[in-house]
Formats: structure tokens, sequence, C-alpha cells
């Protein structure tokens, strides 16, 4: 597994998709607490959509909220 921490800006817009549920959230942070809510076996089917990209479970929790300027 890689644990690469993944930096996204946090003020994009993002979609929490979860089965046939589908969350449109103003920020990265807002889609993941949507996630965070769900049951573990709900989350392990989630994703976070932000712009082209997709994240999974494994991605999710490697998630850093700062602006790319600030990410090291």
């Amino acid at each position: 597994m890689d644990d690469e921490l993944i930096y996204v800006e946090p003020g994009q817009d993002a979609l929490m998709v979860s089965g046939e549920l589908t969350v449109a959230c103003r920020s990265v942070p807002e889609a993941y607490l949507m996630w965070a809510q769900l049951e573990l076996d709900e989350k392990e089917h989630a994703v976070i959509q932000v712009g082209d990209d997709t994240y999974d479970i494994s991605a999710i929790r490697r998630l850093r909220y700062e602006p790319v300027a600030h990410a090291a």
C-alpha cells in the first residue's frame, strides 16, 4: 500500500459518492466529513471525486487539505 500523503486544494468542489447516493460538496473537507459519517462497510465502497481525480478509501485516508503552494 502506498502511504504517501495526497495534497488537494481545500476549496475545490467535490462529490462524495456512495452507492446510489451522490452528495455535491462545496469543498474537499466537506466531502470528507460526509464520507466520515458513513458506516465502515459503506466507506469501503464510497469515493470522493475532485475534478478528474477519484479517491477510494485508501486514498481518502491520505488526503491533506492545504493549498498547493503550502504543500511540502
